[in-house]
């Protein structure tokens, strides 16, 4: 049964922190190739494998899905999926889109069953007697839209920590600042940009 276990998951090596499980097959069957979600991202990881990808998706409440680029090894963890944010769901050549919730929740590990708020990723914590994980701040969350267009933020722009968004006024806004939206280390955005409306409010 353990050869078996071995042979049909091609990540064993990993096997001694997250079980493998026939369930995988499910999640492979529903990735869409050529496709990716785009301007909806929590963070970006270089050098990541797909399964890691996954797992870091699992491990971060925000996370609906993931854009992953093969020939790059690049992992883009998603705030929204193709269902809630359809206009942004598009193809493109070398990608590859999956859906948070068609992945068995198990291959967390010890954070399948965290209590981190919606802000916070789940960290196992490897040497530890009185718990097997933490939870640490990820990101800053949406920021509020009062007055500001997200729409045209660029692909690489994340909500991550230290991570910034250009910005800009919708149209009936004048605007004054740079435009950014500077995601800080204490979980709070910093705003460099006023979207006046006609009667003079922000």
């Amino acid at each position: 049964m353990l050869l078996f276990q071995i042979i049909s998951c091609p990540w064993f090596l990993i096997s001694f922190l997250v079980p493998c499980y026939g369930s995988l097959q499910l999640g492979f069957s529903k990735l869409q190739r050529g496709h990716r979600l785009d301007r909806k991202l929590i963070q970006s990881f270089p050098e990541l494998s797909f399964l890691d990808c996954v797992i870091e998706c699992l491990v971060t409440p925000r996370c609906k899905s993931v854009n992953y680029f093969k020939g790059a090894n690049f992992c883009e963890i998603n705030y929204e999926n193709k269902t809630t944010a359809e206009t942004r769901y598009m193809e493109s050549a070398g990608w590859v889109y999956s859906e948070k919730e068609h992945w068995p929740k198990e291959l967390a590990g010890a954070c399948s069953n965290s209590t981190c708020k919606i802000n916070q990723t789940c960290k196992h914590k490897r040497y530890s007697e009185d718990k097997f994980f933490e939870c640490v701040l990820s990101d800053c969350g949406i920021p509020d839209q009062n007055g500001i267009d997200l729409n045209a933020t660029r692909r690489e722009d994340a909500i991550g920590l230290h991570r910034r968004i250009h910005a800009s006024c919708f149209d009936g806004y004048s605007q004054s600042g740079s435009g950014w939206l500077i995601c800080q280390s204490n979980g709070e955005w910093k705003y460099d940009i006023v979207c006046t409306g006609e009667y003079g409010r922000a």
